[in-house]
């Protein structure tokens, strides 16, 4: 038990970090890279705060012992090559001119997709510039790196800066209702820490060249993962996340959504060796138990999956939020149905949904798809 208690309160900070990096803004960004860099280095690490007309010398973090210098960039939302190339040169040079003692120069940064190829090239080509002769330009750090630093760092410390659920399945007091994840106690400790393990990553899986839009099927991905956990917290900031997305990315949000829920039908129905079209009017249409709008967004999901609409798009905002609210509602239904029905842990079964929906290269019409 004791195993399976340090899986879940690990999976558990991973989410709650990668949540505080969604959400966190520029300066938060920074402080929160700074407190990691002071567990994980103690006293070699020094803060670098503005000053005056002086403001922070182009230094967001300073390690004393390997003279390295730390550049934080954190923007909100995805730049272009040529913003991204400013930044980095206004950033070195700077560094460069204040900090003649600099040997190492890293550039860190809050983009957990879509941002790497294009700071690696930029970090290729600082370093056959002259300007940069004498100091080592080290490859760039994103989210993924800065999680691994803190999850080498002992549980203690990693609790400091994440806390720890409050009260979760860790205690074995169930907060949520029947949803909660089934038979998990029947699962050797090694599976569980294998399965938690392969969820994390999944969860940061989706490539931003794909179908789905990265950010907004992450963010679905953590908020079904964090539902399992138990923790009303973290999930609940995961959903408010997906609703924030609804007004940001609109089309994104919903087109996820729906995927998700049609993914969810296929691995149902094959599962079960029954047609999707049958699957959805026995397990969903009519099923007495369904939450509210399981049904409506059962329909649109049918319709999808034979080639009848093609798309979807909610235009009003709020319908909006209320439909990407149904979908994940409806995704946990068909976990929770499955698992009761088959005596399969819900976690299999998400975990074989993540593996699916980043297999999604085009959703074709019933009559294009070869027969079975």
């Amino acid at each position: 038990m004791r195993y399976m208690e340090s899986s879940v309160m690990l999976l558990w900070q991973e989410q709650k970090f990668k949540l505080m990096i969604l959400h966190a803004r520029a300066d938060e960004f920074e402080d929160l890279f700074s407190k990691i860099m002071r567990l994980a280095n103690g006293t070699s690490f020094h803060l670098a705060r503005p000053g005056g007309t002086y403001g922070d010398a182009k230094c967001d973090g300073w390690d004393s012992t390997t003279k390295t210098l730390y550049s934080v960039y954190a923007p909100f939302s995805k730049k272009r090559r040529s913003d991204i190339r400013a930044k980095i040169l206004s950033d070195f040079r700077g560094a460069r001119t204040k900090w003649p003692e600099m040997q190492r120069w890293r550039l860190v940064h809050n983009d957990f997709f879509g941002m790497s190829a294009e700071i690696t090239r930029e970090l290729e080509l600082l370093r056959s510039d002259p300007i940069s002769q004498g100091v080592e330009i080290l490859s760039d750090w994103d989210p993924q790196e800065l999680w691994r630093i803190l999850r080498s760092l002992p549980e203690g410390d990693r609790s400091e800066l994440l806390g720890v659920p409050g009260i979760t399945f860790l205690q074995g007091n169930d907060q949520w209702d029947s949803y909660a994840v089934r038979n998990h106690d029947t699962v050797d400790p090694a599976v569980l820490r294998a399965t938690l393990r392969s969820l994390a990553q999944l969860c940061d899986n989706y490539q931003h060249d794909a179908i789905l839009d990265p950010l907004c099927a992450s963010a679905m991905a953590r908020a079904l993962t964090t539902w399992w956990l138990d923790d009303r917290e973290v999930f609940g900031s995961y959903v408010e996340f997906l609703m924030e997305r609804c007004e940001a990315e609109p089309m994104e949000a919903s087109l996820t959504s729906l995927v998700f829920v049609m993914s969810c039908i296929q691995i149902g129905a094959r599962r079960l060796g029954i047609s999707e079209d049958y699957f959805i009017e026995m397990f969903l249409l009519n099923d007495v138990d369904a939450p509210p709008g399981v049904k409506v967004i059962a329909e649109i999901a049918r319709d999808e999956l034979a080639g009848k609409n093609l798309g979807i798009f909610v235009d009003d905002l709020e319908v909006r939020k209320k439909f990407v609210n149904s979908c994940w509602l409806t995704v946990m239904h068909i976990i929770g149905g499955l698992s009761g029905l088959m005596s399969t842990p819900e976690i299999f079964i998400l975990q074989d949904l993540l593996v699916s929906t980043q297999r999604i290269q085009y959703l074709s019409p019933a009559s294009d798809r070869p027969a079975e």
